[in-house]
């Protein structure tokens, strides 16, 4: 008997505390073992900066090549690099730490992957975009891998109401790569009697899905025609459809699909009209750009013009709060039946400065400078409220402040975000028509204006500096700005204390 026939099926499973990864490993062995197998199963527990994360790691060795060998087997206690035949992957992440530690072999593993994300800690206190590039993960993993299959199997497992366990279990029976049928998996399943019709579901759905024909892909591309002719509800009239038609003859194919889903959510945030004036914005940098840079600098402004002009005001954060859909995802997060009533509980604690940019202009200013208005306020709003959005008092209140949405142009808030726009703006064209790079980078400062509060108000100040440095090279500079724009924007994305970007202020 040759040496590879007498080798184990080994397992590796990565996954996060509360994904069911124990479960799945039971599973797994159970399966193995009710159809011929001797299964050994280890886990080693770990951190993922998020919760807990466990790597489980079974091998399996055929019963029948035991008596066929006359010897018991030898069974490792822990994966070993280029060693292991199926890779289980409960978030992409993980999938990506696999990679990296060798776990993941072109000649041999079979890699399943969930492709949705749970956010590290490192992720979350990046001040600009700090999170890592999912579609890198799904294309090293490709090349890496004998087989990928990868999707959301998160959402499978939520839509069906169990846990991803289940949707991995689906996607395991669906790769083949282990010698049992999918009744047999079923049955490992109904065997464990726990949640048993939830888990079913779950499995059935992620198995359809792992048999799909290049499940896995995932695509980007720009917006196509067809992609215009089913507008959603919330830009379904006739002005938004003029708007629409606007982004298919005035913007470059390349910019169409961030345009696209800018106009949707400008047309949200406040009205078609809005969204009118963000194309209106858009088009003279667009004219001014080339296909020979990539439209680079229209898409990075497109980007970030959107962003700003929706910027979070209280008006916005009290629509956003009594949504009907966030009701029920609150609901179904909590997993509560029709008969249970679910109270959210909104915590809110505006400033002075945010309750006077609410007003309208003339009285939100004098509010401002007068002491005594500002005192007024202060103590009104001194303590934070707790209001609950599913009862009637509550959500009257939110419904109150989310119906200023029409009279927004008119308040003290919209009235210093569009003089700030409209100078940004014209900073990044008068830098374009001395070199293109440096208007990139000037688009891209956006990023630091974001948050409420102290943040916003660093992040503002930050930007400022810069933009004074911007005058004064536009004013007089010759040559480049591009490397030292970066470097400023990079240092005010570091840390909250700002002592790394007045040092690179001060270079």
């Amino acid at each position: 008997m040759t040496e590879q026939t007498v080798k184990p099926i080994t397992i590796a499973i990565s996954a996060m505390g509360g994904q069911g990864g124990g479960v799945l490993s039971n599973w797994i062995r159970d399966l193995a073992e009710t159809n011929g197998y001797v299964a050994q199963s280890t886990s080693v527990p770990g951190v993922a900066q998020r919760t807990g994360a466990t790597i489980y790691y079974l091998e399996l060795f055929s019963q029948a090549a035991m008596k066929e060998a006359d010897q018991e087997p030898v069974l490792a206690m822990t994966p070993v690099p280029g060693d292991v035949d199926v890779l289980i992957a409960a978030e992409l992440v993980e999938a990506g730490r696999a990679l990296q530690r060798g776990f993941v072999s072109a000649d041999r593993t079979t890699l399943i992957a969930t492709t949705h994300r749970s956010y590290t800690v490192a992720e979350r206190q990046e001040k600009g975009n700090g999170l890592v590039d999912g579609d890198k993960i799904v294309q090293i993993a490709e090349q890496q891998a004998k087989r990928l299959i990868a999707f959301d199997m998160n959402q499978v497992a939520i839509e069906n109401g169990s846990v991803i366990s289940s949707a991995l279990f689906g996607a395991l029976a669906a790769s083949d790569a282990l010698p049992f049928n999918k009744a047999q998996f079923e049955a490992a399943i109904e065997a464990g009697g726990v949640a048993v019709a939830s888990s079913l579901a779950a499995f059935n759905a992620a198995y359809q899905k792992g048999r799909e024909d290049k499940a896995w892909e995932q695509k980007q591309q720009s917006v196509s025609k067809e992609a215009f002719a089913s507008l959603p509800a919330e830009v379904a009239s006739e002005s938004a459809r003029e708007l629409l038609q606007r982004v298919k003859d005035e913007i470059p194919e390349v910019c169409q699909g961030l345009v696209f889903e800018a106009v949707k959510q400008l047309v949200d945030y406040q009205d078609p009209e809005y969204a009118h004036e963000y194309l209106d914005r858009l088009k003279p940098l667009i004219s001014e750009d080339s296909s020979e840079q990539e439209y680079l600098l229209s898409q990075e402004v497109a980007r970030q013009l959107a962003l700003w002009m929706a910027f979070q005001d209280t008006i916005r954060v009290a629509e956003q709060k009594i949504r009907a859909d966030r009701f029920e995802k609150i609901r179904r997060e909590v997993k509560a039946n029709d008969a249970q009533m679910v109270y959210p509980v909104e915590f809110l604690h505006p400033r002075v400065e945010e309750i006077c940019d609410s007003m309208p202009k003339a009285l939100g200013q004098w509010a401002l400078n007068n002491s005594f208005a500002r005192s007024c306020i202060s103590a009104l709003f001194s303590h934070g409220r707790k209001l609950q959005s599913a009862k009637l008092s509550g959500f009257l209140q939110l419904y109150f402040l989310a119906s200023m949405k029409s009279g927004r142009r008119k308040t003290l808030r919209y009235f210093h975000e569009n003089n700030n726009i409209e100078a940004w703006l014209e900073r990044v064209q008068k830098a374009a028509s001395k070199d293109y790079q440096t208007a990139f980078e000037i688009a891209k400062c956006q990023n630091l204006i974001k948050g409420y509060s102290d943040t916003h108000a660093r992040g503002y100040e930050n930007f400022n500096a810069i933009m004074a440095e911007v005058d004064t090279w536009l004013a007089s500079g010759q040559g480049s700005l591009a490397d030292r724009v970066a470097s400023l924007n990079k240092a005010a994305l570091t840390g909250e204390d700002r002592k790394a970007f007045e040092a690179e202020l001060a270079a």
